[in-house]
């Protein structure tokens, strides 16, 4: 089919649009009835009438007009600009006193040292088995004798049991033993231990148990060799002048020649003083006093 062949309703007798020749007309069509409508009221056409009035030009003239009041201007001030951000300054790490670190090692440093002193010198006493007379010990020695013995001593003090019942005036007048006090006895003792007894001012003097009065008078001197060791003095004798005048009641009773004692005696020596105590009685001292 060609196409550009336009469609046409066929025609035919009983009009444009009927049923084919032949058949039985088609039946009307019927419809349903329209609604109808109430008709709309009519309302007469308006017109706003206005009364006759002259035109005025001033509207409200019986009334003056009045502006609305101004807003006063505030001026802002001078220009204020912006607070600048500023970053927190880094605090520096606080540094180290190289000198507060060097006292604080010298104050361990010094603490170190003082316990190894006690340490030291607790260590020496410890050691020392023989027994001190009472008293302030004396420094330690450095040489033969103690360093504090070194000078010259005199005798200021004296007390002791004094047996002279076994000698010759003893035996005649019947002294027995007698304690006696007194002193001047000086001593000079050298550095390398050499030392001397001089009696030529020593006096001592006690009573017998009759009452009666007896008297020593000493007189000569006696070359010593000491030693000191553990707070006592042992004595070696070289030579000796030195004897004793015994008088009872005032009366020279006789002569006794001395022979050194070499019994060791402990001691004390403390600054300007030098005490002397015997092993073998306790009640028995010497002190000494230095000569300056």
């Amino acid at each position: 089919m060609d196409p550009q062949h336009h469609w046409q309703q066929p025609q035919d007798q009983t009009g444009a649009y009927g049923p084919p020749p032949g058949q039985p007309p088609y039946p009307p069509q019927q419809y349903p009835p329209q609604q109808q409508y109430p008709p709309q009221q009519q309302y007469p056409p308006q017109q706003q009438q206005y009364p006759a009035q002259p035109y005025s030009t001033v509207p409200y003239a019986s009334q003056p007009y009045s502006a609305p009041p101004q807003q006063q201007y505030q001026h802002p001030g001078p220009y204020q600009p912006p607070a600048q951000y500023q970053a927190p300054v880094p605090v520096a790490p606080p540094r180290r006193n190289r000198w507060f670190a060097a006292l604080v090692i010298s104050a361990v440093l010094l603490v170190i040292m003082a316990v190894a002193v006690v340490v030291v010198a607790t260590t020496r006493g410890g050691d020392d088995k023989t027994p001190v007379a009472a008293g302030t010990a004396s420094s330690s020695p450095k040489g033969p004798v103690d360093a504090c013995l070194i000078g010259k001593w005199k005798q200021t003090g004296y007390q002791r049991q004094v047996v002279l019942g076994d000698t010759d005036v003893g035996t005649r007048e019947s002294l027995g033993t007698i304690k006696m006090t007194g002193g001047g006895k000086q001593w000079t003792i050298n550095a390398d231990g050499s030392a001397i007894e001089d009696d030529a001012k020593t006096v001592y003097s006690g009573k017998t148990p009759d009452g009666r009065t007896v008297t020593a008078t000493f007189s000569g001197s006696t070359e010593w060799t000491l030693k000191t060791d553990g707070n006592q003095i042992s004595y070696a004798g070289k030579e000796s002048t030195a004897s004793v005048l015994i008088s009872v009641n005032g009366a020279d009773k006789g002569r006794i020649d001395l022979e050194p004692n070499l019994d060791p005696t402990k001691y004390t020596c403390t600054g300007d003083i030098w005490r002397t105590t015997s092993n073998s009685d306790p009640d028995a001292f010497s002190r000494f006093d230095r000569v300056k």
